[in-house]
């Protein structure tokens, strides 16, 4: 995909890079070129690891260069950056990408193997979803999960016993169940339309899938038919047969902008019992709360969404990363430079200042990060059993056939198993022959 991408912006590529960045001046010193994203934090993040890796590394100048772009545009920059301007030496890469970059030879493998602080500090989990072919290729500096929050009254009144800790997929039902009955109108709120995007695949269809014991890339291929896709989409068609929601509501919870919905409805209300959502919600729960994080943590509650048959839990991540580029003329540089950026000092500070997920386990457990936003505190034990995107070039187009059978499955279009086999017919498609497998 993105060497279709750079055929057509590769001209507009080079006019943005050509003015950010310059590779090293002579043999005397180094100029060390750095590009990431402008959001909030990121400046102050980078300039102290700038103003800590010049100190300690004389003749070296580390150059930032700050790319002012949504996210899409700035993914695109960065495939583009790393298959033409040998002067980019470290980028800020999304997590996303790091698979379909690796293939093509953008970037460079990372010597992680006598790097303490990631064998000792970073999540097997998350270590393994940067490692291709048995080599790393980027350092993640950031993440997420996601999980099931609860309204602690709303689920009192129902009378369900608290703390609630569902340990399977019928835990989950027969709580939603409870709350029908009690007549809660959301008993859960979860994303469930095209209109939502990534938010309906990554948040509710992998959130699901990822908790059998089948998953929708396998070896190399995607997967178009299991037990575990077909238990996915059937827990969504038990939902739907519940009725649960009225059209209104159900327009509603499936809006592109129904976060702006849940986040009055949740915190306070009666509403909705349950919503399946990502870790920055705490903070959206927090701020209804006037900031009050100690009236928040006993009105709302996260537990881990649990595996189908109760043998653990799930949960997806995403996040940014920092790699070196494959053209960079100093690599062994480029990853000290990392090292320094993604140390606990400077991770501390930034996730305080960013409000980010930090994947680093030496900063979860300090306090200063634990009394800051208690639900990311709990959240970040999560990333033990995460799962992470297939970071395949067709990827977008298969997030897009998820989105249409879940919302054929949660709106009525289809059953669980005529939208299973549409999904299968057009997977294969986009994969290609020897491309795709299907599971007994």
């Amino acid at each position: 995909m993105y060497r279709r991408i750079l055929a057509a912006f590769a001209a507009v590529a080079v006019v943005a890079v050509a003015g950010c960045s310059k590779g090293a001046s002579a043999n005397k010193n180094v100029t060390l070129n750095i590009m990431y994203k402008e959001v909030t934090g990121y400046t102050p993040w980078l300039e102290k690891a700038k103003a800590q890796f010049e100190a300690a590394n004389p003749g070296v100048t580390v150059k930032l260069s700050c790319l002012p772009s949504t996210e899409g545009d700035y993914n695109t920059k960065t495939a583009l950056t790393l298959q033409t301007d040998n002067s980019v030496d470290v980028m800020v890469i999304d997590s996303f990408l790091v698979a379909s970059l690796v293939a093509p030879g953008n970037l460079a493998a990372l010597p992680v193997s006598d790097w303490a602080d990631w064998n000792e500090q970073v999540p097997q989990s998350v270590r393994d979803g940067m490692t291709i072919g048995g080599k790393v290729y980027a350092i993640p500096y950031t993440t997420d999960t996601r999980g099931l929050y609860y309204n602690v009254k709303v689920l009192q009144s129902a009378g369900i016993a608290l703390p609630w800790e569902p340990k399977s997929w019928d835990d989950v039902l027969a709580a939603v169940k409870k709350l029908q009955a009690a007549g809660v109108a959301y008993p859960i709120w979860m994303n469930g339309s095209k209109a939502q995007g990534e938010g309906t695949t990554m948040q509710t269809f992998e959130m699901l899938m990822g908790g059998t014991k089948d998953w929708i890339y396998e070896d190399g291929k995607w997967v178009v038919k299991s037990k575990g896709l077909s238990d996915t989409l059937g827990f969504l068609q038990q939902l739907r047969d519940l009725k649960i929601y009225d059209n209104n509501e159900l327009a509603t919870m499936l809006d592109a902008n129904s976060f702006r919905v849940l986040n009055v409805k949740f915190p306070e209300s009666k509403e909705i019992g349950i919503v399946l959502d990502g870790v920055w919600k705490g903070g959206d729960w927090i701020t209804a709360f006037g900031g009050d994080k100690e009236k928040t943590a006993e009105a709302i509650k996260i537990v881990p969404l649990p595996n189908q048959a109760g043998d653990g839990f799930s949960s997806m991540s995403g996040g940014w990363t920092l790699g070196v580029s494959s053209l960079s003329t100093h690599q062994d540089l480029a990853f000290k430079f990392i090292q320094t950026a993604v140390s606990k000092e400077n991770m501390l500070s930034f996730t305080t200042e960013g409000g980010d997920m930090t994947v680093r386990q030496d900063v979860v457990s300090d306090p200063q990060y634990q009394e800051l936003n208690p639900f990311r505190a709990q959240m970040s034990a999560f990333t033990s059993f995460t799962k992470f995107r297939p970071g395949v070039d067709v990827y977008p187009s298969v997030s897009v056939e998820i989105q249409t059978a879940v919302e054929s499955v949660v709106t009525g279009q289809a059953s669980a198993a005529e939208a299973a086999a549409t999904y299968a017919a057009n997977v294969k498609k986009i994969a290609g022959d020897g491309n795709w497998v299907e599971k007994n």
